[in-house]
């Protein structure tokens, strides 16, 4: 289970991106996972909290990289 600490930092996170990228969805979904995963490259387990980032449209580096535009 998640600290309330870390759950609180990746909705933040996504406030920031929402706010970043003013109206476009794929601006805010490639803002709020860049901004992820330079936050929590060092967390462990990654897997928990990447389950948690994904319902605010967390998309890992692969997946970004096969969508080519995130």
């Amino acid at each position: 289970m998640l600290s309330y600490s870390v759950m609180n930092k990746i909705q933040d996170i996504a406030d920031q991106a929402s706010v970043d990228s003013r109206t476009s969805y794929d601006e805010y979904i490639r803002l709020f996972s860049i901004a992820f995963d330079k936050e929590f490259k060092r967390y462990y387990p990654l897997h928990e909290v990447q389950r948690y980032a994904r319902s605010y449209g967390y998309a890992a580096k692969p997946e970004r990289n096969k969508q080519g535009k995130l």
